[in-house]
């Protein structure tokens, strides 16, 4: 019997652990995005001033492959850190190994040193080349705390091939002009050609520079990111604050353990339910062998105590 109930005891503890361990093989979905292969949500397109379509999109659209469509990407990203120095240094070299650079920044703010200092901020818009854009959104999203998203999608295409098409014209207009003024022979015929002429050179000198400018922002998407710091209560010195001010951040710290904590076990409680369903369906089988197994132990021995003194009725069984 003693035998039993040990292979019962070990048989249980047995299953017990493998059911924990394979508790644990949880899967978490992280909050990253997958920018590869997103297609954009399609949104009706609205004409600006000056011959530009745009439109924003909910999800990344970059396609990593080539294409006609003159498209300027400008991303917008809030993140939240702990640990400024750390998270400023790391964008900056994946900036660099993307080979872009940054356009602006401007920086708020100081190294907290007491529970008082609310951290740095910095607002940098940065360059990055359109091949590589969604590679540094990837490393950005997987290794920083990103808060808020946003991407903007300009089409330009007609815009730009209608400002190549007015440089093609104006360009053959101005070679037709410098011919006639090989041949031209009165001083007004002259006077007149060389006017056009400098007109139409005005004019391809700002159309060739906007065509310059959208190719620019064409092949270097625009990236804001706006960085902030978290204040941590272990990275600063609460030697500068009054008496009251310790006071009030030791209660406010206390409180927020506990609360921690309290949040944790309940969240431990939850997860381990079915194990603690199990182990009590388990105890309440071995529970009822044991009694079963004392029953009969029982009853064999009134049995044989009543075989040995056969003068004594036997009890009636349960």
């Amino acid at each position: 019997m003693k035998r039993f109930f040990a292979f019962l005891i070990a048989l249980a503890m047995a299953f017990c652990l493998f059911t924990a361990c394979g508790t644990q093989k949880e899967s978490y979905s992280s909050n990253t995005y997958d920018w590869q292969g997103v297609v954009a949500e399609e949104v009706e397109p609205s004409a600006d001033n000056g011959g530009n379509v745009s439109g924003q999109v909910n999800h990344i659209l970059v396609s990593g492959v080539d294409t006609d469509r003159k498209l300027i990407y400008q991303v917008n990203l809030g993140i939240r850190t702990e640990q400024y120095n750390e998270d400023y240094a790391w964008i900056m070299q994946k900036l660099t190994e993307c080979g872009g650079y940054i356009y602006s920044e401007y920086t708020y703010g100081t190294q907290p040193e007491t529970s008082k200092d609310s951290g740095r901020s910095t607002s940098m818009t940065l360059k990055v080349p359109i091949e590589k854009l969604e590679q540094f959104l990837n490393s950005v999203e997987e290794k920083s705390n990103v808060i808020s998203k946003q991407m903007d999608v300009e089409d330009t295409t007609d815009y730009y091939y209608d400002t190549e098409t007015r440089i093609e014209l104006l360009e053959t207009r101005y070679a037709k002009l410098e011919e006639y003024l090989r041949s031209a022979s009165s001083m007004e015929d002259i006077i007149t050609l060389e006017s056009e002429m400098s007109n139409i050179l005005y004019q391809l000198d700002e159309l060739k520079g906007t065509k310059r400018g959208l190719d620019n922002q064409i092949a270097y998407s625009t990236v804001n990111i706006d960085l902030e710091e978290i204040v941590k209560a272990s990275s600063v010195s609460y030697e500068s604050d009054g008496l009251g001010e310790r006071m009030k951040n030791g209660i406010v710290a206390t409180f927020r353990g506990v609360v921690s904590f309290l949040e944790n076990l309940l969240v431990f409680l939850v997860a381990a339910l079915p194990v603690f369903a199990l182990l009590g369906v388990l105890a309440l089988i071995v529970l009822l062998i044991v009694k079963a197994c004392i029953r009969a132990g029982k009853n064999r021995r009134q049995k044989r105590n009543a075989s040995q003194n056969p003068a004594q009725p036997l009890p009636p069984q349960a």
